[in-house]
């Protein structure tokens, strides 16, 4: 029986994990993927304590931390929760575990555009992460579709590999940029932006070989990197009856509780305005202490 399984290894999973083992209380974290997305960002400048960071590298001394508190780290996928507060058992792909809190730190997924074929070409010319697969378009032609900071970032990072790298975006002008985003973009010379228009089709036959625009252009592109927001992991909350809002994001009251007594949730699946690593992971601070104190109060009925 554990005391706190926490559901997710981003920034609120692990500050969770690392109050949580700080409270002494027997914990475990299961997550899909070291780090979440924001192990996918090349560079992270506002996290107190880095002038810069690369995301992968700040997951992994935040994971280290939680390790060498005693945390147990599991990569694997839950895909059931059954039981009540301080009986609750968790399934996951490979085994089963019980626990008497929960905490939902699943983060959110990278939105797609819904292409015909976009599936299909996905690890062939089609990306969601300029991290992970920049180098590949060395000295090539990539598209970056999107016009918010993620996407800017993602055509600086490209713009060191590719040969040319369009920004394709559906409005007139980005989306609230950071101002040194856009001076940065205006310096590289292989960087354009292409305003209002639309990708309506991928073509190509073994991979990405093109891409139709909505104003009837065919741009010839060997990569196109889809970077259009996200949307909240909340399949599983949803399954075992957590309330969510009309945006599928997880509902907590201020001291992260949900409306299943026991489960508390932190991180970018919650409703809150900011979504970015330090709220996440005060947040999970704060989901832990919860936790940490109903059980403390539970413990003396």
């Amino acid at each position: 029986m554990n005391d706190v399984l926490i559901i997710g290894t981003g920034p609120a999973g692990y500050t969770a994990g690392i109050y949580s083992a700080r409270y002494n209380l027997n914990t475990i974290q299961i997550g899909e993927m070291p780090g979440g997305l924001i192990s996918e960002a090349p560079d992270v400048c506002n996290y107190p304590g880095f002038k810069s960071i690369s995301g992968m590298e700040l997951s992994n001394k935040m994971e280290e931390q939680v390790k060498d508190l005693g945390v147990e780290v599991v990569y694997d996928k839950v895909i059931e929760i059954r039981g009540e507060n301080l009986d609750f058992e968790v399934e996951t792909l490979r085994n089963e575990y019980r626990t008497k809190k929960i905490i939902f730190a699943t983060g959110q997924e990278r939105r797609r555009l819904g292409l015909e074929r976009e599936n299909e070409f996905k690890g062939k010319g089609v990306s969601y992460c300029a991290t992970c697969d920049a180098a590949f378009y060395e000295d090539k032609i990539v598209g970056v579709v999107g016009g918010g900071d993620a996407a800017l970032a993602s055509a600086l990072l490209l713009s060191d590999h590719a040969e040319k790298v369009y920004i394709l975006y559906r409005r007139d002008k980005f989306f609230r940029p950071e101002p040194i985003r856009i001076k940065e973009i205006e310096q590289r010379d292989n960087i354009e932006p292409v305003f209002e228009v639309n990708v309506e089709q991928l073509i190509g036959e073994d991979k990405l070989k093109a891409v139709e625009l909505d104003n009837s252009e065919k741009m010839e592109i060997d990569g196109l990197f889809i970077e259009v927001g996200s949307i909240p992991k909340s399949d599983l909350a949803e399954k075992v009856g957590i309330d969510l809002t009309e945006d599928r994001y997880i509902e907590t009251d201020e001291e992260r509780r949900t409306n299943i007594p026991g489960i508390y949730a932190a991180g970018d699946v919650i409703d809150s305005p900011l979504k970015q690593a330090i709220t996440a992971a005060g947040q999970g601070a704060e989901a832990a202490s919860t936790a940490y104190e109903e059980l403390k109060k539970e413990e003396v009925k």
